[in-house]
């Protein structure tokens, strides 16, 4: 819950990232499925692949506005301890950042 005039702070994938790493439409929603390894361990993420369009029409619908969009660069201390994944998010956007304001009631 959140009170007129307050904000919200929303970090998710970039919608280019996927479709650049699945290929197929960027304009298709589905579900996707991806593995992640940390520390000799595997699990399991799903999540909904969509548009910018999409992700925007949602916030909307929600009542928010989108005070402030991010496509944040990564960190310089990610260089020394993952440089092949600093170097790539140098070019492809990675993140998306969206500072979110709920309107005062008219």
């Amino acid at each position: 819950m959140l009170a007129p005039g307050g904000r919200a702070v929303l970090s998710t994938h970039h919608p280019t990232q996927d479709w650049l790493r699945k290929g197929g439409s960027y304009f298709e929603r589905r579900q996707e499925e991806d593995v992640w390894r940390l520390e000799g361990r595997s699990f399991t993420a799903r999540f909904w692949r969509e548009p910018l369009s999409a992700l925007c029409a949602a916030v909307a619908a929600a009542g928010f506005l989108i005070e402030r969009l991010v496509e944040p660069l990564p960190a310089a201390s990610m260089r020394e301890r993952w440089p092949e994944d600093w170097e790539k998010l140098q070019r492809e956007p990675g993140f998306l950042v969206l500072r979110l304001v709920k309107p005062p009631v008219a």
